[in-house]
């Protein structure tokens, strides 16, 4: 400046905290941007995560609680059903355990279960409806599916029931029942085959006896017709026996062991003939009847009947393509068994009709050998002998059948348990729904997972000015200082505050404290209302105050005027009449509490009283005080909107945009930037206010270094020496101010000589933090 002339600064140079325009190919997301978004949004993540867990909370508490019971049983295997000749068979067999954990999940076993406990109308007084309203097989399919899972053990013989209810007792109750009806079921149905055997093998026993009977009858007509007085076989016998004797008594032999086999493959087939597909299915075992074919298809079928029990209990319904896909497997694995166990039928049957034809062949070959010697021999013995062999083999007959009946009886009174209850079901202490350390997990994650993915949309839908890099990469210029939170009149806090460094280095920034002939006139605007114009306005202005600078404060606002506010003074007169033209400088120029401060506030006459905002009358006070003073400041209105703050910043030297840190859209800062220039305005740099240090990174290092290196809480006994060792920045009066007919890029990227000398008091080692 020189002649008394303002002259206009230059764009500011890109040192301090700024770096000039961030480049397209500087924009990469670093993992530093992700943590830097998560601390600043973390009462958004954590008031999310907290709804979400007191909600999982609430829900769980509010959900009926499930208790489950659970009946161990040990399943024996039974195999004398119709084994008339042969003998038991014990061992592993899966294929049965796989249908008795099936049986234990049937109509047979859980009709009478929910019968005797009424669950039709337990379910429904659970599920809120009228008693009455669900049947009995409407409660089967409830229950099953909600209330019932049977577990086997593999590899082993133990089956385990488990019950569910939202009463502990109730559950305990389901799965003894059960396990009762189970047991009762294998006793009564072994108890009923074993007795359906014992009649058909005792009235083949009576048979027997009536053709001994009759062999007996027949021998003892044929020695009396032929007088003979000793029986045969004694030492009156008059022929011994010769080979073809032997022949014969060895086909013989041979035809009582084929009519016994006979026998028994007809009470089989008789036995086969009564009984259902399902009940000669569970027979074919204990029959040693079941090929590998048989057991594989009953394998496949069981499989299949799992899987559709499966679904049911995940939800599907009848008409799912996969619930029909599962249905019609099941139907068709159940019609291939059905075909293999009808063959079964008709496999005993041939069986039958074999062994018949071989007992009559043997029976024709034995009667043509007696025929033949009956022919050869002439003696008067030959009907008697030929009768009594034949009694013999009648007899043995019954001698094995007479036998195998009294075994029979025997074991059927022995008492069997096919089924033991190793562990009876206990009511539960505990629910096992709803868990309430699993679902708050669940509700943790979750809400970390909503907490977070919402903060990151936040900052997506955030489009204020967040770092110093948007500043630079939106408005193209750089950032002269950066404001912590929570700053307020320096006249109210201390004057080491940690706050006045901000406002210090903004001073030494602007050059300031330079020698000139006449005062430097600064107005800080911003965008919008409420982003702290005043009150860096009014600390600017201390800082050059208490660095030995006189300075002047105006407060332009006059629509809100709050710097009397600051400092307690009143505000009747002032800039309103100025522009008004009521009053003279000296009248309105008040002094302050601050030393070297001095005043012009905002007046009482409002904007209509004035009419408008005077860029004459405002010029004409700029010229006035600056040989009084070496440094103005102008407390302005937000630039958009109010056309005063566009009259301010053509008659000041200095404009700084303030922007206050994550409060408005760039886009209101950028076209602030924009009303500045099209008005001429002098914008020198950004001020970024009120940030949160304490959650971006990006600040700490500019902001809040000097709160660790040169503001902490001194004790008593150490002051002085703290005072001592404490930095000071000291700017050297004798540097050159900033030529305004420098090139601005070149004062960017070249030489530092333009820039305020700066000297460090005690912290040499500490320059470059500055």
């Amino acid at each position: 400046m020189s002649n008394g002339q303002s002259q206009p600064y230059p764009n500011p140079p890109s040192y301090g905290y700024g770096y000039g325009a961030a480049s397209s190919n500087e924009s990469a997301f670093h993992v530093n941007d992700l943590w830097r978004v998560i601390k600043n949004r973390w009462p958004t993540s954590v008031s999310i995560l907290a709804m979400v867990m007191v909600t999982g909370y609430v829900v769980t508490k509010l959900q009926p609680k499930i208790y489950e019971s659970s009946a161990v049983l040990r399943v024996e295997k039974e195999n004398r059903d119709l084994q008339v000749f042969q003998s038991s068979i014990d061992g592993f067999d899966p294929v049965f355990f796989q249908t008795e954990f099936e049986m234990i999940q049937s109509k047979k076993v859980l009709y009478p279960v929910i019968q005797k406990l009424d669950i039709a109308n337990r379910i429904a007084k659970t599920m809120e409806m009228p008693e009455g309203s669900l049947n009995d097989d409407q409660a089967f399919q409830i229950f099953r599916k909600s209330n019932l899972e049977v577990r086997p053990f593999r590899n082993t013989k133990l089956i385990e029931i488990v019950c569910t209810s939202q009463k502990p007792e109730e559950a305990a109750l389901f799965a003894n029942t059960i396990a009762d009806a189970y047991e009762e079921t294998r006793r009564n149905e072994i108890t009923r085959r074993s007795d359906s055997g014992l009649k058909a093998l005792e009235s083949e026993v009576e048979k027997q006896k009536k053709l001994v009977s009759e062999s007996a009858s027949k021998i003892e007509k044929i020695r009396k017709d032929l007088k003979i007085d000793e029986l045969p076989g004694s030492s009156a016998q008059v022929q011994s026996t010769t080979l073809s004797d032997m022949e014969v008594q060895r086909k013989e032999s041979q035809l009582s062991e084929l009519r016994a086999d006979m026998i028994s493959r007809k009470v089989r087939l008789e036995k086969v003939a009564d009984l259902s597909i399902e009940q000669l299915e569970s027979t074919l075992p204990a029959l040693n009847l079941e090929d590998s074919t048989t057991a594989s298809t009953k394998q496949q079928y069981l499989q299949a009947l799992q899987v559709v029990a499966q679904m049911q209990k995940q939800g599907y319904g009848k008409k799912h393509p996969e619930m029909e896909a599962a249905i019609k497997a099941v139907s068709e694995r159940r019609d291939q068994l059905n075909k293999l166990i009808s063959g079964v039928r008709r496999a005993l049957s041939i069986d039958l009709s074999v062994a018949q034809a071989k007992v009559e062949s043997l029976e024709k070959e034995v009667s043509d050998l007696r025929e033949k010697l009956r022919s050869d021999r002439t003696d008067r013995l030959a009907p008697y002998n030929e009768a009594r062999r034949d009694m013999e083999t009648q007899s043995q007959l019954l001698d094995v059948l007479t036998s195998r009946y009294r075994q029979q009886a025997v074991e059927s009174k022995i008492e069997t348990r096919p089924v033991q209850i190793v562990n009876k079901a206990e009511p539960s202490v505990r629910p096992i729904k709803p868990s309430l350390r699993l679902n708050l997990i669940l509700s943790l994650v979750v809400g970390l997972i909503l907490g977070i993915s919402l903060a990151f949309f936040i900052e997506y839908l955030d489009t204020s000015i967040k770092t110093m890099d948007d500043v630079e990469k939106y408005l193209g210029i750089s950032v002269l200082a950066v404001i912590p939170k929570g700053a307020k009149f320096l006249s109210q806090d201390e004057p080491s505050s940690r706050f006045a460094e901000g406002y210090r280095i903004l001073s030494a920034k602007l050059n300031l404290t330079g020698s000139r002939d006449i005062a430097r006139s600064i107005t800080v605007l911003s965008g919008g209302p409420g982003e702290g114009k005043s009150t860096t306005s009014f600390n600017l202005a201390w800082v050059c105050a208490q660095s030995g600078m006189k300075v002047l404060v105006i407060d332009a606002d006059i629509r809100r005027p709050n710097m009397h506010s600051a400092l307690g003074i009143e505000n009747t007169l002032g800039l309103g009449e100025w522009l008004a033209g009521q009053a003279s400088l000296d009248e309105l120029i008040q002094s302050t509490s601050v030393p070297n401060m001095e005043i012009l506030t905002a007046g009482s006459l409002g904007p209509e009283e004035l009419g408008g905002f005077s860029r004459a009358r405002f010029g004409s006070l700029i010229e006035i005080c600056r040989s009084n003073y070496d440094v103005i400041v102008v407390d302005s209105p937000p630039v958009l909107g109010i056309s005063d703050a566009s009259v301010i910043c053509q008659e000041v030297d200095v404009t700084l945009l303030l922007i206050q840190h994550r409060r408005y859209p760039r886009n209101v800062s950028m076209r602030a930037k924009r009303v500045i220039d099209e008005v001429g305005g002098k914008l020198f740099g950004v001020i970024l206010n009120n940030v949160n240090i304490k959650t971006d990174d990006n600040y700490y290092y500019y902001a809040g270094y000097s709160t660790q290196y040169g503001y902490k809480r001194r004790q008593p006994r150490a002051k002085k020496r703290e005072e001592s060792s404490s930095p000071q920045i000291v700017l050297d009066d004798a540097s050159p101010p900033i030529d305004p007919t420098d090139n601005p890029d070149e004062s960017s990227t070249g030489s530092s000589d333009n820039l305020p000398k700066v000297t460090y008091i005690n912290s040499p080692q500490d320059e470059d933090r500055y």
